[in-house]
């Protein structure tokens, strides 16, 4: 197994993945497949995130994307100590494997060589249990739940709120 930041050679193998995923959990995502496959080759390429403090690590299994996660450093001055995660996904072959805990923990090693990061935050659906267990074995704590956060298919979804700080 590879883990490593994708760069915009990976696009098209991540946006393979990441269509996987709306697919099969569309409730774990706040954006819809829909919305996803309208977008152009060319939007998909300028959103790509192309910075250290913007990023997304993937894991290969014999040269094939078989998991995602992406990180933002907050903009704005006041908030530039957090960071959040987004888009963690694996491909169901891969899941209770370890490599999900493997994928967020390299996640984290490089945010946290951002000088500002001080904590990481991160959204998971209420009711996805084995996410929220891989997030608090690497000390993400919740810190709220947001009512009817998600709505797919005519059903509600919460999300628990959590962060990690790190200093």
């Amino acid at each position: 197994m590879e883990i490593k930041r994708l760069t915009i050679d990976n696009l098209d193998e991540f946006m393979e993945l990441r269509s996987e995923g709306l697919t099969l959990s569309p409730e774990a995502f706040g954006e819809s497949l829909v919305e996803y496959t309208t977008k152009t080759y060319d939007q998909h390429k300028a959103n790509f995130p192309k910075t250290d403090d913007n990023f997304i690590i993937g894991a290969f299994e014999n040269s094939k994307l078989v998991g995602v996660v992406g990180f933002f450093q907050k903009r704005a001055e006041k908030m530039k100590h957090k960071g959040a995660i987004w888009g963690m996904y694996i491909t169901p072959s891969q899941r209770g494997t370890g490599l999900g805990k493997k994928l967020l923990q390299f996640a984290i090693d490089q945010a946290i060589l951002i000088e500002d990061i001080l904590q990481i935050e991160l959204a998971v659906i209420s009711s996805n249990i084995p996410a929220k267990k891989l997030y608090e074995s690497l000390d993400f704590v919740s810190f709220g739940v947001e009512k009817r956060a998600i709505f797919v298919d005519g059903v509600f979804y919460d999300e628990d709120h959590m962060v990690k700080v790190i200093k």
